[in-house]
């Protein structure tokens, strides 16, 4: 990760209705001290380093998305879906089948996808114009400016929380999931539509619970009996 941070935290500035731009955070050098911090790989030492981060630059916003703060609650059902910048071919995908945005039963479905940053600086610009160019056209990408990798899943879905607070928090029901999936969209708003408190205006939790791999499990067993 090649940006450098603030450490202490900031008041996020208004730059229009909705958006909000955070300063930087400085990595925390005092990490390196960790024992064998130096034969730990790359991407372990970028989360270590950068761990105690909760705000970054916003790059890519989309603040009309549920049609603005007040009118957030025509938003039935928002599906939030975590892709990486280098996934274009994905999210394609998705906005032409399962994710496309429509008025169903009378109900509105639409699509946000969360994203950070990846690659060397070149990189990283190069991508980073890509998906501008992309949330141009489709008008459907939060971006921040942090190292989108698997240790910072946690940290997209804290910076979102954030935003829908700001631009959408009238919506009824949010799906989140992410860009390697299929999801019955058809089916997921039969469901929510037959519930008693389809207004939202209570908790709902649904999903499947993975208690186990059981296919990571049997390499397990097979490597022990090697």
């Amino acid at each position: 990760m090649e940006s450098t941070y603030q450490n202490r935290p900031q008041k996020p500035t208004s730059e229009s209705a909705g958006v909000f731009t955070w300063g930087h955070c400085e990595r925390n050098e005092s990490a390196a001290n960790v024992s064998g911090f130096s034969s730990l790989p790359g991407h372990i030492q970028d989360f270590l380093f950068y761990r105690h981060c909760r705000h970054f630059p916003m790059l890519l916003d989309v603040p009309d998305k549920c049609g603005g703060p007040h009118k957030s609650a025509d938003v039935f059902l928002l599906l939030v879906i975590k892709s990486s910048p280098v996934n274009y071919d994905r999210r394609e995908v998705l906005r032409k089948t399962w994710a496309k945005e429509r008025l169903q039963n009378g109900m509105w479905i639409r699509r946000i996808f969360l994203s950070g940053t990846t690659g060397t600086s070149f990189e990283k610009r190069k991508l980073n114009k890509l998906l501008r160019l992309e949330n141009r056209e489709h008008n459907d990408i939060l971006q921040w400016d942090f190292n989108d990798s698997f240790f910072n899943l946690t940290l997209k879905q804290i910076l979102f929380l954030e935003w829908m607070d700001k631009n959408c928090r009238q919506a009824r029901f949010i799906f989140n999931g992410d860009d390697d999936i299929f999801a019955n969209t058809d089916n997921m708003v039969d469901y929510l539509h037959s519930q008693k408190n389809k207004d939202g205006d209570k908790h709902l939790f649904a999903g499947h619970l993975i208690r186990y791999n059981q296919i990571l499990n049997m390499a397990l067993v097979g490597n022990a009996q090697r």
